[in-house]
Formats: C-alpha cells, sequence, structure tokens
C-alpha cells in the first residue's frame, strides 16, 4: 500500500518545490485539517483514506468559513486576513498536486479568492532608537553574550529569523564579514556583517560550549546558536528555536521599555536593517539581494515606508501642512 496522500504531498512540498521546513509543517497541517473536516461532516462518505474526486467547491468554503470565522484560543479573536489567505494557498496548493498526479480531475479551490490582505507598513525601530538599544545589551554571562550575538547578527544582515535558527558554524566567515544564508526555496545567499555584530559574534564564540551528542560529524556542522539548556552545558545539541529568539527580543526591550518605549518582532529587526539601509541611500536591488527577495515588488515596500516616514515628517513640521492652519490672502 502507498503512501498517505498528505504525507506524500509534504515529500513533493520538500524535495520538488524546494519549501522550507516551516512552509512543509504549515502546509502539512491545513490539508490534515482538511482531512478532518471531510471526514467529519460527512460529504464525500466514510471512505477512508478521503475520496478527493468528490470534494467540491462548496465543501470547501464550507470548511473556509468555519476556519475564518472561529475565534483565535482566549483571544475570542478572528484569524487575521494574512493568515486565511495561507490557508487558502495551502489548500490550493495541496489540490493542485493531487491534480498534478491525475488523483482528480480539477482543483475546486481554483476559484475560490484568497482574504484581501490589510496593507500595513513594516515595524520598525528609528536608527538611534536601535542603536541605544542593541548598545545596551548586556553582555557579561555565556548567554548574554549568545542574546547580543543574535541581535546583533538579525539588525546588521537582515535575516529571517528561521534563516538565522539554521545557521551552522560553517556558515560563518569571520575573515570575509560573511554569513552564508539557505532562504525560502533552499536558495543560498552571502550576507555581509557588520563590524558590531562581528565582534559581538566573536566574544559569543568564544565562550560557545561544543553541542553535545553524535548528531554532528564535525564543529563546523553544529548549530552556530545553541539553546539555553546547550548554553547551560546540560546536554544538548539541538539549536535555538524561532520562539525562543521572539522571547529573547522581548524580554531584552521589556528590560529597556523606558528607553525604547516599544515592542518588535524579529521579523520587524528585518524591517529595520532595510528601512535604514534605503533611508542611508543604499540600491533597492542590493538591498533585494541581501534580503533573499524573489521579487523587487517585495522590496518595493521598504520604499514606501520611506516615503510615508518623509510624508509624516513633512506633516508634522511644515507649518501649512498642519491641520487648521492656512495661508491668509492671496498671492499678491
Amino acid at each position: 500500500m502507498g503512501k498517505p496522500v498528505v504525507e506524500r504531498f509534504t515529500g513533493f512540498l520538500a524535495s520538488e518545490r524546494n519549501a522550507s521546513a516551516e512552509t512543509v509543517r504549515a502546509y502539512r497541517r491545513e490539508a490534515e485539517r482538511l482531512q478532518r473536516f471531510l471526514r467529519e461532516d460527512g460529504c464525500v462518505g466514510d471512505a477512508d483514506p478521503v475520496d478527493w474526486s468528490k470534494v467540491t467547491a462548496s465543501d470547501l468554503r464550507r470548511f473556509f468559513s468555519l476556519q475564518f470565522d472561529a475565534p483565535r484560543g482566549d483571544t475570542g479573536k478572528k484569524i487575521r486576513p494574512a493568515t486565511a489567505a495561507r490557508k487558502v494557498s495551502a489548500i490550493r496548493t495541496f489540490l493542485g498536486f493531487l491534480v498534478a498526479h491525475g488523483e482528480i480531475g480539477a482543483n475546486p479551490a481554483v476559484g475560490i479568492p484568497s482574504p484581501r490582505r490589510a496593507m500595513r507598513l513594516p515595524e520598525f525601530l528609528p536608527v538611534d532608537e536601535m542603536d541605544a538599544f542593541l548598545g545596551g545589551l548586556p553582555r557579561g554571562t555565556p548567554r548574554e553574550k549568545r542574546d547580543a550575538a543574535i541581535l546583533e547578527l538579525l539588525y546588521s544582515s537582515g535575516l529571517r529569523v528561521g534563516e538565522l535558527c539554521a545557521l551552522r558554524v560553517r556558515d560563518l566567515s569571520m575573515e570575509t564579514s560573511t554569513v552564508r544564508v539557505t532562504g525560502k526555496g533552499r536558495k543560498v545567499r552571502v550576507v555581509p556583517v557588520g563590524r558590531k555584530a562581528l565582534l559581538a559574534l566573536g566574544k559569543y564564540l568564544a565562550v560557545r560550549p561544543p553541542a553535545r551528542g553524535d548528531a554532528f560529524r564535525s564543529v563546523p556542522d553544529e548549530p552556530l546558536f545553541l539553546n539555553l539548556r546547550g548554553i547551560a552545558g546540560k546536554g544538548t545539541e539541538r539549536g535555538i528555536s524561532p520562539r525562543s529568539v521572539a522571547r529573547i527580543l522581548r524580554e531584552r526591550l521589556d528590560a529597556r521599555v523606558g528607553a525604547v518605549g516599544r515592542h518588535l518582532s524579529p521579523h520587524g529587526m528585518r524591517h529595520s536593517f532595510a528601512t535604514h539601509l534605503l533611508e542611508s541611500g543604499a540600491d533597492l536591488r542590493a538591498i533585494q539581494e541581501m534580503l533573499g527577495h524573489a521579487s523587487l515588488s517585495t522590496t518595493q515596500r521598504y520604499a514606501r515606508v520611506n516615503v510615508s516616514h518623509l510624508v509624516r515628517t513633512y506633516e508634522g513640521a511644515h507649518p501649512l501642512a498642519r491641520p487648521g492652519n492656512s495661508r491668509r490672502g492671496g498671492r499678491g
């Protein structure tokens, strides 16, 4: 008997689509949710596995309606449009996989529109606040040295948090001041690392213990950033997780809330990197390459952010731009 369809789908994503591990997990989760819904709803019969050829657009609309209208956890809020759009994309890709492999004749999700994503300006810290935040990080203990190296590298090189967590020791070159990053679609790029980040990394590497266990053949194969158990020498070879990085950033910001006065996600560090480069006159295509964006249109969001920043500055400073102010009289 062949592998279950969802398992074959996730194998296809990883091997043929070069999807990241995070994308594979997310798409698998949505496919499994749809499978459970169809079985519980009884709209495709009691066959096990599900007879996907019987799935209709109406079934999918009912499934998505339940997904989108259900409150999230204890907050009672509905899921965000961006999250809903990703769910539709996952199911559309899954059913497209079934079409490509001859298991169904047509994709019933093709005509279902994705929810409109709200256009939000990316969050970022101004240069002076970022400099004060990073400059004030504690760097005494091995854990503090690790945390400082993580946050300095996030800002210095604009890495996605998943990319940072996937780094191996061999990916960092102190000699060339670069880091080798495997991004979305397993595309590899080389990104510069700034002087302050290199200094923080050097201090961390000086106290970083070897990863324990037999999972790695040599030190270069080990994760660059170990989790807290590894730092404390309690026996683990696991690298740090994106959730841990988000917690580190939140804790360090909370400790300086009086100085910084705002909160930021790891992705906000990446936004700050790109925005500050653009404001300093960096070429948009160079920023695109460093960020690992497949399309320049994705990078161009930062151009809009930069313009909006200028507009806000203008409206706050120009005497005739503020509400209630008007020029008296006409031109002479």
